[in-house]
Parts: C-alpha cells; sequence; structure tokens
C-alpha cells in the first residue's frame, strides 16, 4: 500500500496591510517592522475609469523607513507595479522581496521617476508580509 506523508503548510505572512487610498504621497513604513518579506501586491484600481491620458497606475514600493512619493525629488522604487484602470490586479512574487529598513510605497500614473500626479480615484492596494 502507498501513502503519503504530508506536513501542514506554514503560513506564508503573517501580516496584511492595506492602504485604501494610496496617492502620490508616500505611505512610511507600512509594515511597522524595519525587516521582512513581501509576498504579494494586490492592487483595486477599480474606482477609476480609463481614459486614454489615463489607462492605469503604477504602485512603488522602497526599502525604506520613510521616502517621497510623486514629484521631482522622489525616491528611486526598488518596485513598480503597473495597474490597469477599473480591475484588481495581483502580483504574486515568488519567493519574495525582502526588506531591511521598512516599506514605503505611494501611487501615481506614470512609471516616469519624476511622475507627481496621482490617480483621479482612489487605489486600495494591499500587501501581504511577515
Amino acid at each position: 500500500m502507498a501513502f503519503i506523508k504530508t506536513t501542514t503548510p506554514t503560513a506564508l505572512g503573517g501580516k496584511l496591510i492595506v492602504d485604501t487610498k494610496c496617492d502620490t504621497t508616500s505611505a512610511d513604513n507600512v509594515t511597522g517592522a524595519t525587516s521582512g518579506i513581501v509576498y504579494i501586491v494586490k492592487i483595486d484600481a477599480t474606482g477609476n475609469v480609463v481614459t486614454t491620458s489615463e489607462p492605469g497606475c503604477y504602485v512603488k514600493i522602497v526599502d525604506a523607513s520613510s521616502a517621497t512619493g510623486g514629484g521631482v525629488s522622489s525616491t528611486v522604487p526598488d518596485l513598480v507595479f503597473y495597474a490597469p484602470h477599473g480591475v484588481v490586479t495581483t502580483y504574486v512574487i515568488s519567493g519574495g522581496w525582502a526588506f531591511s529598513s521598512g516599506v514605503c510605497m505611494w501611487c501615481v500614473t506614470t512609471a516616469a521617476l519624476n511622475g507627481d500626479i496621482g490617480p483621479t480615484a482612489d487605489v486600495k492596494v494591499s500587501l501581504v508580509s511577515t
């Protein structure tokens, strides 16, 4: 007789962080910890309407305790995620993204570093991390 033995998997991440109004202002140290791993980034841009000039938004994340969001003096992000307007987009980071100082994030309508225009409507960003 053949059998398979498995163990119960441990939790992927113990923290769920939700920013209900992600915009050009950096949300600083959202995990409340100086180190950890981010596994999932979920971007809910359903409140925004797709237009030719604004088809989507970019969520920018940096490993830092504080940051400057959109604008000429923006902090250079470590991660940039695109999300089309009108839908929910989820990114799963295989193996996770480790941070050592904290997690800061902001949302703008262009991938350019100096992009300082926020989405027309609120963007909700959720992170799963340790």
